[in-house]
């Protein structure tokens, strides 16, 4: 009679695994890529920190001047498993320093599997100092080194898988819950 009821709640238990399997464990694996672009410097005129000489003159070759720099970025999202990404979404934590522009992500457009969206992303800012001292626009700007993008995504049962890219680990960790930061 035991042997009975084990074999019937093993089989059950078999029967239902693959169910849960494929609405709690199988989701898509999106994972981002940032691909500096290029960027340039502006010159927006001269600082009201120059000093200004006995004549009423302003120092040419040592004059401060506000720069606006810009930073160019190709984000790649890939799916990088067999199942369909729906509804995806794309999280910043609003109280750290962010892209400036990024494209909108369309959340009504699926990635299906082996697909990739590109987004392009801007960071500019504005810098006083002599054109001699100007920071390079080329890689990624110190303030987005500690950047963290979260990726939103529901498998074909409604359930929610996310990914969480860390631009100064350069790696993409695939997780179950929202983070704290992020909500």
């Amino acid at each position: 009679m035991e042997l009975g009821i084990i074999a019937i709640i093993i089989s059950i238990m078999i029967a239902l695994f693959p169910y849960v399997r494929n609405r709690y464990f199988l989701g898509p694996e999106l994972t981002i890529e940032i691909i500096p672009n290029g960027g340039n410097s502006l010159s927006r005129g001269l600082s009201s920190k120059n000093k200004v000489n006995a004549d009423g003159h302003i120092d040419g070759n040592n004059a401060i001047e506000i720069f606006e720099l810009s930073w160019e970025f190709r984000v790649i999202i890939r799916n990088n498993s067999d199942n369909t990404a729906y509804y995806p979404k794309i999280l910043f934590i609003s109280s750290k320093p962010k892209f400036t522009k990024i494209d909108s992500l369309n959340e009504l457009n699926p990635i299906v599997n082996t697909d990739s969206i590109e987004l392009k992303a801007e960071y500019s800012k504005f810098e006083e100092c002599q054109g001699k001292d100007i920071t390079t626009t080329t890689g990624i700007p110190d303030e987005l080194k500690n950047l963290k993008i979260l990726i939103e995504s529901r498998n074909g049962k409604k359930m929610k898988f996310y990914t969480l890219y860390c631009v100064e680990k350069n790696k993409n960790q695939f997780i179950r819950k929202i983070p704290k930061e992020f909500k």
